[in-house]
Protein backbone atom coordinates (compact mmCIF):
# COMPACT_ATOMS: atom_id res chain seq x y z
CA UNK A 1 0.00 0.00 0.00
CA UNK A 2 1.76 3.52 -0.78
CA UNK A 3 0.59 6.60 1.32
CA UNK A 4 -0.14 9.69 -0.20
CA UNK A 5 -0.18 13.74 1.06
CA UNK A 6 -3.88 14.99 0.27
CA UNK A 7 -3.44 18.14 1.88
CA UNK A 8 -2.48 20.45 4.82
CA UNK A 9 -4.43 21.39 7.82
CA UNK A 10 -3.48 25.13 8.81
CA UNK A 11 -4.39 25.52 12.32
CA UNK A 12 -4.79 28.32 14.58
CA UNK A 13 -1.87 29.41 16.95
CA UNK A 14 -4.05 31.08 19.56
CA UNK A 15 -4.30 35.35 20.58
CA UNK A 16 -1.03 35.35 22.52
CA UNK A 17 1.29 32.15 20.62
CA UNK A 18 1.90 30.64 24.26
CA UNK A 19 -1.25 29.07 24.24
CA UNK A 20 -4.38 27.06 22.26
CA UNK A 21 -6.62 28.66 20.22
CA UNK A 22 -10.27 29.11 22.16
CA UNK A 23 -12.28 27.57 19.26
CA UNK A 24 -9.21 24.92 17.89
CA UNK A 25 -9.76 26.56 14.62
CA UNK A 26 -8.71 25.48 11.28
CA UNK A 27 -8.78 26.82 7.78
CA UNK A 28 -11.72 24.94 5.91
CA UNK A 29 -9.33 24.20 2.96
CA UNK A 30 -11.57 23.48 -0.21
CA UNK A 31 -10.86 20.42 -2.05
CA UNK A 32 -8.26 21.63 -4.88
CA UNK A 33 -6.25 23.58 -1.87
CA UNK A 34 -2.95 20.80 -2.72
CA UNK A 35 -0.19 23.09 -1.19
CA UNK A 36 0.22 24.95 2.19
CA UNK A 37 0.12 28.43 0.32
CA UNK A 38 -2.65 27.92 -1.35
CA UNK A 39 -4.28 26.63 2.18
CA UNK A 40 -3.46 29.91 3.63
CA UNK A 41 -4.88 31.90 0.86
CA UNK A 42 -8.18 29.88 1.35
CA UNK A 43 -7.87 31.11 5.10
CA UNK A 44 -6.94 34.78 3.94
CA UNK A 45 -10.71 34.64 2.46
CA UNK A 46 -12.49 33.10 5.13
CA UNK A 47 -10.69 36.43 7.57
CA UNK A 48 -7.46 34.10 8.75
CA UNK A 49 -4.58 36.80 9.76
CA UNK A 50 -0.90 35.91 9.44
CA UNK A 51 1.33 38.23 11.39
CA UNK A 52 5.07 36.92 11.62
CA UNK A 53 5.25 32.90 12.25
CA UNK A 54 1.23 32.53 13.15
CA UNK A 55 -1.54 31.79 12.07
CA UNK A 56 -5.00 33.44 13.35
CA UNK A 57 -8.07 32.53 13.31
CA UNK A 58 -10.91 35.52 13.07
CA UNK A 59 -11.47 35.03 16.41
CA UNK A 60 -7.93 35.13 17.81
CA UNK A 61 -7.32 38.25 15.24
CA UNK A 62 -9.21 40.14 17.20
CA UNK A 63 -7.81 39.44 20.73
CA UNK A 64 -4.65 39.13 19.64
CA UNK A 65 -1.90 40.11 22.36
CA UNK A 66 1.69 40.27 21.44
CA UNK A 67 3.88 38.01 23.80
CA UNK A 68 5.64 39.74 26.47
CA UNK A 69 9.78 39.24 26.04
Amino acid sequence: MTAHLIGYEIACNGPTGQNDCPDSAAVRASFTSRTAAAVRADGRRQGWTRPPGRDLCPACTTTTKEPTR
